[in-house]
């Protein structure tokens, strides 16, 4: 029941931000611009959070599986990777790919609409696979909901059953969960898809910890 308030509150300051926040943002030291419809990289802990562990090369092909504003895309095509970044909302498609513009990316970094890897050629493989996922218990009825909602975890299960498909020799995951989703039973999810998990980053906020995850496919 807790956990339920809990995800609750987090629904309803969500849905304020997207409302009456600022549609323009810097983080980081980049600006970004989002709609109501995408969500806000400024006012959402896991975006810096994620952004700030990225540790990439130019020799690194990444993929950014559900990028949002384009935040993660662009923080690793800033440090010279090539870059794929997915999302399902067309809307988040549209405003990552003005701000992989903006921020003179357009050379590394691409944007493609798409429902996880089925929009990417069979061929693509990935060194690195960036993935925020929605983690709140409920039934998306929009494409913004896509990102806050994952009813059973089936989204975040399936991930884990394709991405092994697609990631390069010593290739990783990088993935960022929330405690008010049960990250145990998510990494439990990912060991039972032939996964090992090492813990990169945690932080507390006042409603929940997130925690940073690295993946690697079983030897």
């Amino acid at each position: 029941m807790f956990t339920r308030l809990k995800q609750s509150l987090v629904i309803c300051l969500i849905k304020i931000i997207q409302k009456y926040g600022s549609h323009k943002v810097c983080i980081l030291g980049k600006t970004y611009e989002i709609s109501e419809d995408v969500f806000n990289p400024k006012r959402y802990f896991t975006s810096e959070f994620m952004a700030r562990h990225i540790v990439v090369t130019p020799e690194d092909t990444v993929l950014d599986m559900g990028t949002g504003s384009g935040i993660q895309a662009i923080t690793a095509g800033h440090a010279g990777a090539k870059v794929i970044a997915v999302d399902i909302n067309p809307e988040a498609v549209r405003f990552a790919q003005r701000n992989v513009e903006q921020n003179g990316l357009e050379h590394n970094v691409s944007v493609v609409e798409g429902d996880l890897f089925s929009s990417l050629d069979p061929q693509d493989k990935f060194s690195v696979i960036l993935f925020t996922p929605p983690y709140l218990e409920g039934s998306p009825k929009t494409h913004f909901e896509k990102a806050l909602y994952d009813p059973g975890k089936v989204l975040v299960n399936r991930f884990f059953r394709e991405a092994k498909e697609r990631l390069r020799p010593g290739g990783y995951v990088q993935m960022v969960y929330s405690s008010i989703a049960g990250t145990e039973e998510a990494v439990s999810m990912a060991g039972q898809s032939g996964w090992d998990y090492s813990i990169i980053a945690r932080a507390k906020t006042f409603t929940e910890e997130f925690i940073i995850y690295r993946l690697t496919l079983n030897q």
